[in-house]
């Protein structure tokens, strides 16, 4: 690569991204440089992550500012559920469960917001690299 021009990107990079990556060395240079390149991604990555000691703390767990929109929309649909109950509309066990497929469908929703919310505000944030970079151990 030293008289070929060098592609450069400075940005975060998550699991899928570096897949991504790495199928499209392959495809350009084949598998000896792809393979040299591997190795040099691997080796960057564990020289930042032991230099980086990354820790958590209280300021790095953000709340989106949708949530309480989220939790104020879940119980009204709770109240809604529990009123067609009293009416006879519907029986205890669809009461039931259609309770907990609203909370579900709100953690499900709450989490996507918290995605958003740190892509957008803080991509390098503690939590948010730990729990969605793709490194799992």
């Amino acid at each position: 690569m030293t008289n070929e021009k060098m592609i450069f990107r400075n940005r975060v990079v998550d699991k899928g991204q570096l897949r991504n990556l790495i199928s499209w060395a392959f495809t350009n240079y084949g598998t000896a440089r792809t393979a040299v390149m591997a190795d040099k991604l691997k080796d960057l990555g564990f020289r930042y992550a032991t230099k980086a000691g990354v820790s958590i703390s209280v300021d790095d767990l953000m709340v989106p500012p949708t949530k309480r929109l989220l939790l104020e929309a879940a119980e009204e649909e709770i109240r809604a559920t529990e009123t067609r109950y009293q009416r006879g509309e519907i029986t205890e066990v669809e009461r039931f469960q259609k309770v907990i497929d609203t909370w579900n469908g709100t953690s499900e929703a709450l989490k996507d917001e918290v995605v958003v919310h740190f892509k957008k505000t803080d991509p390098l944030n503690s939590v948010y690299m730990m729990a969605f970079s793709g490194a799992r151990g």
